[in-house]
């Protein structure tokens, strides 16, 4: 324990293995399936992980299989890995009024992405509230559709679960036994209230805990943080770009499920789902194996960047992703410095961004390596390309939870390899190895010689 708490991002990392283990004992438990076997340590230990880490990658249809009690179960690791097991822990303590050490402060401004932890505990207390606010007034627009097709009981229980899912980026759902399994909101491209409820929910989720507090305090400070300017910006133009390619990349696109199939009033909405879905959400309106072989790519890369940092979200983060693009185009444009909206950016911002996109692009790529040996036989049969794999290991990374292969198809031993993506997109790459280093970071003692090697 000491060893543990050695280190905040230990708290975090082994914090969410100990949620992970305790969601998949009790969803191993006879009474969360409705055939009153039990569900497979696999099974429940992959569920367990993709509610936690919300991700909504599924090997069993959540609505068809699971007990109400199994349900709530993954409704609340879904709200726990949401807000972030050290944040849930701290907003208890705050509400005890107990006094937070040093390292508890520090471990929940890691937590929360927060710059400093002077009030912490305040932004925490706000960040709970905030969540609970959001989510019940997205339950009671989804139950004014939810409400009239399954009568009030079932109806505000979807309602609920649909809000905490939504806007904890989870894209868990329970259409399964309403619009066939696996269907997620396919069958709801008519009903613009579900589908734009569901987008503002995750997008506000995945705007990140610093952001709403800054946003918050505009009306005081008349002043906004350069951090929120970026991830305000970033999410703009991923927005429109997405929504610009995948409106036309897919609109004659009459496959089953896919955008052309659509009459053409639903088609820009599918468009602008499709557009903000991949960055973590998970829900779909589209089905994902009838996208075109570029929407398929787009998606891969939106799904890689994710949301950002201290939010419900995973990927590398939006501002990971801007950090790398903003050097590329100042060195492009003859610039010593990274620029970004007017402001220079350390150097050790950069190298961390680069750490972590590499990282992130190793874990994937390695990942899809292993699952075209474990899937050779669907590979060389047709049923699936490499293009499907590498979605799914992105999809798991990012925590997104879209897949086109099919995750209930894949083997046992991808369900594996993406259960380990799902918790490594979660806590963050960079994050687990740090806190599995048994020393501090190395100061630098010596000096070395310098070496030249020729680039590009």
């Amino acid at each position: 324990f000491r060893w543990i708490e050695a280190r905040p991002a230990r708290i975090i990392v082994f914090g969410f293995l100990v949620v992970i283990l305790l969601g998949t004992l009790l969803l191993s438990l006879p009474v969360s399936s409705r055939d009153n076997r039990g569900v497979g340590f696999l099974r429940a230990l992959f569920t367990a992980t993709s509610a936690t880490c919300v991700t909504g990658l599924v090997v069993v249809d959540t609505a068809l299989h699971w007990t109400r009690f199994g349900q709530v179960v993954i409704l609340s690791l879904i709200q726990v890995g949401g807000l972030g097991i050290v944040t849930v822990t701290t907003f208890f303590f705050t509400m005890a009024r107990r006094k937070m050490g040093l390292k508890a402060m520090v471990a929940a401004q890691e937590s929360t992405g927060n710059f400093g932890f002077s009030d912490v505990a305040r932004l925490v207390r706000r960040i709970v509230l905030i969540t609970f606010v959001i989510e019940l007034i997205g339950a009671l627009v989804f139950a004014t559709r939810f409400v009239p097709h399954f009568g009030w009981a079932e109806g505000l229980f979807r309602s609920v679960f649909h809000a905490v899912s939504s806007f904890c980026n989870a894209g868990f759902d329970l259409m399964g036994d309403h619009t066939g399994p696996y269907s997620s909101l396919i069958a709801f491209n008519g009903e613009p209230v579900v589908l734009l409820n569901t987008a503002f929910l995750f997008m506000i989720g995945g705007l990140g805990f610093v952001v709403w507090s800054d946003l918050l305090e505009y009306r005081k400070t008349r002043s906004i943080q350069f951090h929120t300017r970026v991830v305000l910006v970033m999410t703009g133009i991923l927005v429109a770009f997405g929504f610009a390619f995948f409106l036309a990349s897919e609109f004659d696109n009459s496959l089953e499920g896919a955008m052309g199939a659509l009459p053409g009033w639903q088609r820009p909405l599918a468009a602008f789902f499709q557009s903000v879905t991949p960055r973590t959400a998970g829900f779909n309106s589209l089905d994902q194996a009838s996208l075109r072989d570029s929407s398929k790519v787009l998606t891969i890369l939106y799904m890689m960047i994710g949301a950002a940092p201290g939010s419900t979200a995973g990927g590398i983060k939006i501002t990971t992703f801007g950090v790398i693009l903003f050097t590329i185009l100042s060195e492009i444009r003859g610039y010593d410095d990274t620029l970004v909206l007017g402001r220079r950016l350390p150097r050790d911002i950069f190298l961390r961004s680069v750490t972590i996109a590499g990282l992130a692009l190793f874990l994937v790529v390695s990942a899809t390596l292993v699952m075209t040996f474990s899937e050779a036989t669907q590979l060389a049969s047709g049923n699936l390309d490499s293009v499907d794999l590498l979605f799914e290991s992105a999809s798991a990374f990012g925590t997104v939870g879209l897949s086109s292969a099919g995750t209930p198809q894949l083997t046992r031993t991808s369900w594996g390899v993406l259960t380990v993506l799902m918790y490594l997109g979660r806590v963050g790459p960079a994050s687990f190895a740090l806190s599995l280093a048994w020393r501090a970071r190395n100061v630098r003692e010596r000096v070395y010689p310098e070496g030249k090697t020729l680039v590009g």
